[in-house]
């Protein structure tokens, strides 16, 4: 469906590539998680991705055919590549329905009427047909620009940290109903995030974009137990650095098991923090080196104990 193919972007004035050399192919009804630190080329990709932006070199391929450069359009993009933005880009001074029937003008209004009672009810917005956007949420904004986005009949959505401004519960909701709206619609849906918890709630598969490169990209069990760098495990959570018998071991701070015999060491308790289900635990070994690990209890301060991990749970890059 689509298939990039050796993007590369530089800025003027700048230094620095803003994309170098990224190259992937996205299946039909896939959804694929963009992720990365801030500044590392994910939004500058996307725009690419959309037909917005032209690439200094490589081309973007969409059922086949290369996109057109944004120059060479009369209203730059692709008619069945949607971008939803989080701005969210609505009609101010139109109702909830209207502005999903705006992007249906050139239907006949028995279509409108329809498609639009239709996409207010995926998205959630039926008992708000006739609000004024205003009078919204800003998770019922993002419905609503995702509903004007479909209306325009797309086959791909790409979506640049569209729940960011939003508090972590309703995004949650937001992300699992997007999920059932992609499937339903059968889209194909591109996320760009850095929270990493939203690309292993939603995503097929993930990509790790770091100073505007692809470094890594997989499922989201692969990316996240095999990584390929140390970058990428760090992103996706907590990795201790553990020296035994010499040899340097890396670890997750959820694979640190107290009283396991297994590559066992000995810890001294700094602090045990509640962090809601578990309980954050700093600790020092040999003196000073420190590791973090998780446990089901609070633990006492300056308390000594034994820590493992199983062989099979080292990351190795």
């Amino acid at each position: 469906m689509l298939k990039v193919k050796n993007l590369h972007k530089k800025y003027s004035g700048e230094s620095l590539s803003a994309v170098v050399d990224i190259s992937f192919s996205l299946k039909e009804c896939e959804v694929l998680a963009v992720v990365g630190k801030s500044g590392s080329g994910k939004s500058t990709l996307l725009r690419m991705l959309a037909g917005l932006m032209k690439p200094d070199a490589g081309v973007v391929e969409f059922d086949g055919k290369p996109l057109k450069n944004p120059e060479e359009q009369l209203i730059a993009g692709h008619d069945k590549i949607k971008m939803v933005f989080q701005d969210f880009q609505v009609k101010p001074n139109m109702t909830v329905a209207e502005n999903v029937k705006y992007k249906l003008l050139h239907f006949n209004k028995e279509y409108q009427a329809e498609r639009c009672e239709e996409l207010l009810d995926t998205c959630g917005l039926s008992t708000l047909a006739e609000k004024m956007p205003h009078e919204l949420s800003g998770g019922q904004q993002q419905r609503l620009s995702l509903a004007r986005a479909l209306a325009d009949d797309p086959k791909l959505l790409l979506m640049d940290e569209p729940f960011s401004n939003l508090d972590p519960i309703i995004k949650e909701d937001l992300l699992l109903e997007l999920t059932e709206i992609v499937k339903k619609e059968r889209l194909s849906l591109i996320l760009v995030s850095h929270d990493t918890r939203d690309a292993l709630l939603i995503a097929d598969r993930i990509a790790y974009v770091e100073e505007g490169r692809l470094v890594q990209i997989g499922d989201n069990e692969t990316v996240y137990k095999q990584p390929k760098t140390l970058e990428v495990a760090q992103f996706f959570g907590r990795v201790n650095e553990i020296s035994l018998d010499g040899q340097k071991h890396f670890i997750r701070a959820e694979d640190l098991t107290p009283q396991l015999e297994e590559n066992k060491f000995e810890v001294t308790v700094s602090s045990s923090t509640f962090m809601g289900g578990v309980y954050l635990n700093r600790a020092r070994y040999s003196g000073r080196k420190l590791v973090v690990f998780y446990s089901s209890e609070k633990l006492s301060e300056n308390s000594n104990m034994v820590l493992g991990f199983k062989g099979r749970c080292q990351l190795h890059f």
